[in-house]
């Protein structure tokens, strides 16, 4: 839901991997594509535009703690800033992917609006097994769909965009992969690629803190008829929030120059009921209750700290040769000691701001409650910080980089920079899993930027062509009986003279 683009040399640096048309100049337009930015504030310096798919608001509600934390962060002499536009170093006016108080999903964006064009079939529910490929060429998709298998078959290209996680398993089910590992499930090997390899994520650890008890916790807000009501007639109020996230920044270590804009850590302060981080971090029961049970009642809000850029690699693996068997993921947290000196230089951030002159308007309070494991740190911030941050690392749900983009010569790439899976034909990727490098921020924005840019690739390269659809192992040419046709008789399957 957060409107974030990264960091400019983010996309530099994709190209200087070898990603050839990914420079910043180059995905910059295709963000404006996207956007339809309805602060007028913003629209003034020349980083955002209207009329695109993705509506961009600010959300309609400001909790008890914002202005406090962004005086707190002016006397620390950080900048307010728009981090989506010429500089992203310092802490950000808070700009999300909402339409009038509701998320403006992607599939809100795009699929809603083109669902009913003729040359689009939508299959919910179906389930994708493999890529067919014949003589190193993709032909068609095998998926089972109402407990059957089915095959469609592509007059011109495949595209996977089942995320970093999922595009790696489809590839390698299908045949392509790391030699070896297809090998250990008896699965042909079609072409020898690192899918699967590069995993990158974010993760970072939440640091609680308690709240005047006037203030009204998550849970009473959420509940409160009268936030409903405002939320129903007005679209405004704390259920109008972005997920009751208040403010984030985009810092630096100390060490690095002023004058280099590139953050190295992202802070969040959120507003969320106690459950949140037992259910994000999956504490012991009994290690939740010795941290937060003294404040079961409170209210809270909590300063999530992330690194941005880790040099960690995980891996995404085949369980076994069943698609339904979720792939094995190995995200392989500080591999790299490096990778967690952002997320402790973060947290110190928000313990400054906490503790400032400000904040003492909201009664902040650090928690008094000391981090089972960690005791014997306790009083030296930066032992104790690391303690906590190995103890109780979360995801920030950002994996990417499975099916590297680059230079095809490199053999850490899986694709071009046309997205296409090298040694096979017909084949693309299109999804987080082709960033060479996680971007300095969340994904979903950066993800979008990459499908709107695939667009112009692939209508540069193919004309559309029309999809056959046969039963799996029957020569029927139809799709199931009449009775199993999807949607209405002019879109159902078998019909064969649409356009896709």
């Amino acid at each position: 839901m957060l409107y974030i683009r990264g960091n400019h040399k983010d996309y530099d640096n994709w190209e200087a991997q070898g990603a050839k048309g990914w420079s910043f100049k180059d995905v910059l337009p295709y963000f404006l594509k996207m956007e339809d930015n309805r602060d007028p504030a913003y629209l003034a310096n020349g980083y955002h535009a209207v009329g695109g798919p993705v509506t961009v608001e600010r959300p309609e509600y400001k909790a008890e703690m914002s202005d406090p934390i962004y005086e707190a962060a002016q006397n620390e002499g950080y900048d307010i800033l728009d981090s989506n536009a010429a500089r992203q170093t310092g802490f950000d006016v808070l700009q999300a992917t909402l339409r009038n108080g509701q998320r403006c999903s992607t599939s809100k964006a795009y699929l809603v609006p083109a669902e009913n064009r003729t040359n689009l079939d939508i299959i919910p529910e179906a389930y994708v097994r493999k890529v067919l490929i014949q003589n190193k060429k993709a032909v068609g998709v095998q998926f089972d769909f109402q407990n059957a298998t089915y095959e469609v078959k592509a007059g011109k290209e495949v595209i996977i965009s089942a995320g970093a996680t999922k595009t790696p398993q489809i590839l390698m089910l299908s045949g392509i992969g790391p030699k070896e590992h297809l090998q250990e499930f008896g699965i042909p090997v079609v072409a020898d690629l690192p899918v699967g390899n590069n995993f990158q994520d974010h993760c970072g650890t939440l640091t609680p803190y308690e709240l005047d008890p006037e203030i009204p916790t998550t849970t009473e807000k959420i509940q409160n008829p009268q936030n409903i009501i405002e939320y129903i007639d007005s679209r405004t109020g704390p259920l109008a929030s972005a997920s009751f996230l208040s403010i984030m920044a985009f810092l630096k270590a100390q060490l690095v120059s002023p004058s280099v804009d590139y953050p190295d850590h992202e802070i969040y302060f959120l507003e969320a009921p106690i459950e949140y981080p037992e259910q994000q971090v999956g504490y012991k029961r009994e290690i939740f209750e010795a941290y937060y049970g003294p404040y079961m009642n409170s209210s809270l809000f909590l300063c999530m700290s992330q690194h941005l850029r880790p040099k960690s690699r995980g891996t995404v693996r085949l369980n076994s040769s069943n698609p339904y068997d979720a792939p094995a993921i190995d995200p392989n947290y500080f591999q790299d000691p490096d990778d967690i000196r952002p997320i402790i230089d973060g947290m110190k951030t928000c313990q400054r701001i906490a503790t400032s002159k400000p904040m003492e308007k909201v009664e902040a309070k650090p928690f008094k409650t000391v981090f089972p494991g960690c005791e014997q740190f306790y009083g030296n911030e930066d032992s104790y910080f690391t303690c906590i941050a190995r103890a109780a690392v979360v995801t920030i749900y950002h994996p990417v980089g499975t099916a590297k983009m680059g230079d095809p010569r490199d053999p850490t790439t899986v694709v071009d920079h046309h997205l296409r899976v090298k040694g096979i034909k017909g084949l693309r990727v299109v999804d987080a899993s082709v960033m060479p490098t996680i971007t300095s921020g969340n994904t979903n924005v950066p993800t979008i930027m990459i499908a709107e840019k695939a667009a112009d690739i692939i209508k540069e390269t193919i004309e559309c062509s029309s999809y056959e659809y046969s039963r799996y192992g029957s020569g029927d040419s139809s799709y199931g009986s009449s009775d199993s046709s999807y949607g209405s008789g002019d879109s159902s399957y078998g019909s064969g003279s649409d356009e896709s």
